[in-house]
């Protein structure tokens, strides 16, 4: 019988996968530069994915400090999390509706998320997420996990990384988007999640970007997302 902390180990190209619960499997894990992931908010959110229930929770306990691993980290949902997160200027806003006017929008859903980082000032990006209505990668309209972010956002968070940042890691891989991220944009990934359909379903999408080369080189999304300065100067 193994001894590991993890049910699971894959490699594919660059990439490790582990199956199994981050915060075992952190301890033993090396060489990493920057940490950019979606955790488990911990609000009490029940998703469902096309009227289904589904395994995934968010009432995890964990502390973002024993995931938060590398020198660069950054967190989807850092206002949950903000008593633990130091103060920084660097946040991310992802605008999701084709419009700016949100205002007495009755959905219940955010028209925006926020990414809490260490690094760098804070920058905005519109990428249209809303209901049925997603842009970009057709496989984002595949409603692959309840916590789902587009293929788009995840290359713009890795973009803003430094040039010396050769290994990503995503303790809440999910399905395996900053993976996929990481394979376009020629980076070493590692990535641990915890649920097995899951764990299959991102050991599958990032093997079959592993097997297009030319999706190394970051493609022009369509429609072209806007990004820029959160503040002008």
């Amino acid at each position: 019988m193994s001894n590991e902390p993890w049910e699971r180990r894959v490699e594919i190209g660059d990439c490790v996968l582990y199956q199994g619960d981050c915060r075992e499997i952190i301890p033993h894990l090396e060489g990493i530069d920057a940490t950019v992931t979606d955790p488990p908010y911990g609000i009490g959110w029940k998703p469902r994915i096309n009227n289904r229930d589904t395994p995934w929770v968010d009432k995890i306990d964990f502390s973002i400090n024993d995931i938060l691993t590398g020198k660069y980290h950054l967190l989807w949902g850092g206002q949950y999390f903000a008593n633990e997160l130091p103060v920084a200027e660097g946040w991310l806003t992802w605008c999701k509706r084709p419009q700016a006017n949100f205002h007495n929008d009755a959905r219940s859903y955010s028209s925006t998320e926020l990414a809490w980082r260490n690094w760098g000032k804070s920058r905005f990006m519109t990428h249209v997420w809303d209901g049925g209505m997603r842009a970009g990668d057709a496989e984002n309209r595949l409603f692959l996990h309840p916590a789902q972010k587009p293929i788009e956002i995840m290359q713009w968070c890795l973009s803003l990384l430094p040039d010396d940042v050769a290994v990503v890691f995503d303790p809440f891989m999910g399905s395996g988007t900053t993976g996929v991220a990481a394979v376009k944009m020629g980076r070493k990934f590692i990535g641990i999640e915890r649920e097995p359909i899951y764990f299959d379903i991102a050991c599958k999408r990032i093997e079959d970007a592993a097997k297009q080369p030319d999706m190394l080189v970051v493609a022009e999304p369509e429609p072209k997302p806007v990004n820029g300065d959160m503040f002008a100067d």
